[in-house]
């Protein structure tokens, strides 16, 4: 519930609205008057009885002139309450207190008279002492009335001023309140962009990451097995000339065999593409993809083996044991992730005789491979982005994008380091299986 609000004493309207209202709001004054008037009869008819009897001097002068000043009072009293900002009830309390001043002063006097009367004394001049007393107790009941209805009137506007100051107080607390709550709600909002923001980050993450799946798939799409179908296609057009210009009966020659071995193997070489690009598909596409324990030691000596023979370089391999593994969590397509850096380390070298080292050191949990070379190098502010950019291997395969993404989704990592050879060091981290 709110505060209790008082009416204004500073603002109220003592004004009246209709004649009997106005009689009733002046007649506290209206009273004064006459009793000041009442004063002043009382004056002039004891001035004129003095003169009567001692004529014209300075004491009836006196007495008159004193009797002139209360009865004056009085009436400048009543003349100012009248035009006074003090409601009825504290009019008539003024009027009240000098109604009453006047008699408590008459009273005592009477009462002093009547004393020394009962003692036998003659009293003289009890009239003008009488008129007397009740001016001077009118007057100063109507300081000490008017004294008291503004200490009231004080005391009411401190106490409204008091419960405005209240109920500001409590307006600036709702305020507040209402400013805390706002502030709340705000940082709610700003709570609910920041997700929202995050999500949407998030989203544009997942289609960059999609769109450079694309083009990863379209790469190997468009290069290894077009570069297949191309080699199909020659070797089929040269069969069939060949073959136009064969005698029934007659055998094929050697080169024709040898172009059909190769239709033959380039066909089984689509075919794995085709195989190993479903593999890809479905592990980076895959949110807990279908790892297999997979054979590393196998896959790098795959890999190493053909890099040889292709580029014609000498790969130092250490860590591998004469049997088979260490096994890791991964797939089908570990082989090409690691014979994609092997290449990247040839093709990128900037000499004749590249020199290019793979360790592989295990524990209970992860297996460590690093393909270090001794050729230029990668600068330490592109260490990181060379996965991100879809650098190539240089052969059109997939790129080093492809390798951190597979290594990702095998739950590992990769990294570039500054070699001991010179060059750069890829360090692969494999989860054991």
């Amino acid at each position: 519930m709110g505060a209790r609000v008082e009416r204004n004493p500073s603002t109220d309207d003592v004004s009246a609205d209709g004649p009997m209202d106005a009689v009733r709001a002046r007649s506290p004054s209206l009273v004064v008057t006459a009793f000041g008037l009442s004063l002043l009869s009382v004056t002039v008819w004891h001035f004129l009885r003095e003169v009567q009897t001692f004529g014209v001097g300075l004491p009836p002068l006196a007495a008159g002139l004193m009797g002139l000043t209360l009865s004056s009072g009085l009436l400048y009293t009543g003349r100012r309450l009248a035009r006074s900002d003090l409601d009825r009830d504290e009019r008539w309390r003024v009027a009240q207190v000098t109604l009453a001043g006047g008699a408590v002063f008459t009273g005592i006097i009477m009462l002093t008279m009547a004393i020394r009367a009962a003692e036998g004394r003659t009293i003289t001049g009890a009239s003008f002492v009488l008129f007397t007393a009740a001016g001077g107790g009118g007057i100063a009941g109507a300081i000490v009335g008017g004294l008291y209805a503004r200490a009231r009137r004080d005391t009411r506007v401190a106490r409204f001023a008091l419960a405005e100051a209240e109920q500001a107080r409590e307006r600036a607390e709702n305020a507040r309140e209402e400013a805390e709550e706002n502030r709340r709600e705000a940082e709610r909002s700003r709570e609910r962009l920041e997700e929202a923001q995050a999500e949407t980050q998030e989203l544009l993450e997942e289609s960059r990451r999609t769109r450079d799946d694309l083009r990863l798939i379209n790469r190997v799409l468009r290069h290894d097995i077009k570069n297949s179908i191309m080699v199909i296609e020659s070797r089929a057009e040269f069969l069939a000339d060949d073959l136009a210009t064969l005698d029934e009966g007659s055998p094929v020659d050697d080169r024709a065999e040898e172009f059909l071995d190769t239709v033959v193997a380039q066909a089984e070489e689509i075919e794995r593409e085709v195989e190993r690009t479903g593999a890809v598909i479905e592990t980076i596409t895959d949110e807990d993809p279908d790892l297999q324990t997979t054979d590393l030691g196998a896959a790098i000596e795959s890999q190493v083996g053909t890099v040889r023979e292709s580029f014609d370089v000498d790969i130092g391999v250490t860590g591998l044991g004469d049997g088979d593994g260490p096994y890791v969590l991964a797939n089908e397509v570990l082989a090409d992730v690691l014979g994609n850096v092997l290449t990247n380390a040839v093709v990128h070298h900037d000499g004749e005789d590249p020199t290019i080292e793979v360790s592989v050191e295990s524990d209970a949990e992860t297996v460590s491979v690093v393909v270090a070379d001794d050729g230029p190098g990668v600068a330490d502010d592109r260490k990181a982005e060379v996965f991100h950019r879809g650098e190539s291997s240089g052969d059109g395969g997939f790129g080093l994008f492809f390798v951190d993404r597979m290594v990702t989704q095998y739950g590992g990592s990769v990294r570039i380091e500054d070699a001991d050879l010179g060059g750069a060091a890829f360090v692969f981290e494999f989860q054991c299986a």
